[in-house]
């Protein structure tokens, strides 16, 4: 596949940096001096250029030239291009799936698939269908997509979806909307963790979810795991649960009230909401995990080296990043977006040092 862009095209480093999963900063460091960044990364880089029509340039640092540009002609070309799309990740919030986009993204680089990352925001979706679909002249044709999360990412999928883009959704919200997906069961994450703190004696138990479209199911899956396993009503009560906001903030609001219910253990639903816990126990001068146990369902980077060591519900990225390459390939090889794929994914418990057996507080 393969398309002539416009003469004298001026690619904006942003642009290179967004479609090869690299920094601005990384980007700017393979144009300028190749051997100063990592093989890989200048792979990406390299690749980000054939895709935009820009291979074989050199970085413009001329004055009134914004962020730098990459200036030329030519004809951008890949077997494969696969628009890699996720939402928007707001100031002060931790992306929960970026381990899983740079898997993602380096697999497909291994296999020689071009790779276009898009961030999806509400109000942009409707241009962002149009570009993707290649209605607009000079971009590239996209051959399918893999879409990580929901909010806006959603919304775009559907609409894609509708247009006939083979794609497989990786979400952790089920819907009968006839999209492929790989759904990740943060129920089941939930009942792991709540089996596991019961097992060390922790009697009181809360949840931090953050209030999105799976808080539902999320709060419905505890307080069904917390009857079941401790024999109680669950009543709100009993099973005590804070819907947060996004953002470390929120998540230190949400731990202070968890807190105050006196709960000895608290299952944290994103990294926000973690960290948060993290803060709000220094603030008030409580030892995680003596005064109170903390374990995350979902990915928290570097949560290995955070004091203390969270213990953790997680994925299996790679075996997940692989049967989603491995489904949208088939779709794309078949020419038949209508192929239905869906799979579970249970999370496997990790444990480290910031759960232990509840400590009079």
């Amino acid at each position: 596949m393969s398309e002539h862009l416009p003469e004298h095209r001026h690619v904006r480093l942003a642009e290179i940096a967004g479609t090869a999963g690299v920094s601005k900063a990384t980007a700017s460091r393979a144009l300028r001096d190749p051997e100063s960044v990592s093989v890989a990364s200048l792979a990406k880089v390299r690749q980000a250029l054939a895709i935009l029509g820009a291979a074989g340039q050199t970085l413009y640092a001329e004055s009134g030239t914004r962020e730098g540009s990459v200036a030329g002609s030519g004809t951008g070309s890949a077997s494969s291009l696969i628009a890699l799309i996720k939402p928007a990740v707001s100031a002060g919030n931790v992306d929960p799936y970026s381990r899983l986009a740079e898997i993602l993204t380096n697999r497909m680089f291994g296999l020689g698939i071009a790779v276009v990352h898009i961030e999806a925001i509400a109000e942009r979706n409707e241009a962002l269908l149009e570009t993707i679909l290649g209605s607009e002249h000079g971009g590239p044709t996209i051959s399918g997509a893999i879409v990580v999360g929901g909010g806006a990412a959603g919304v775009l999928a559907g609409m894609l979806a509708e247009r006939g883009l083979p794609l497989i959704r990786i979400s952790n919200a089920r819907h009968d909307d006839g999209i492929s997906r790989i759904y990740l069961d943060a129920t089941g994450g939930i009942e792991t963790a709540v089996a596991h703190l019961v097992h060390l004696g922790h009697k009181r138990i809360g949840l931090a979810v953050l209030r999105d479209s799976a808080a539902p199911a999320r709060i419905a899956g505890f307080r069904r795991s917390m009857a079941g396993i401790l024999h109680i009503p669950a009543t709100r009560d009993q099973a005590p649960v804070v819907e947060a906001a996004g953002g470390a903030m929120a998540g230190v609001a949400a731990a202070e009230e968890l807190l105050d219910l006196r709960c000895t253990a608290v299952i944290a639903c994103a990294p926000s909401l973690s960290f948060g816990m993290l803060e709000a126990a220094q603030r008030l001068r409580l030892d995680v995990p003596r005064d109170l146990s903390l374990l995350t369902v979902g990915d928290v980077p570097d949560a290995d080296v955070v004091q203390p060591p969270l213990s953790q519900v997680v994925y299996d990225w790679a075996t997940v990043a692989q049967s989603a390459i491995d489904e949208i390939r088939a779709m794309i090889a078949a020419g038949d977006a209508r192929v239905h794929v869906d799979y579970t994914v249970d999370p496997d418990l990790v444990l480290r040092a910031s759960a232990v057996p509840p400590q009079r507080r």
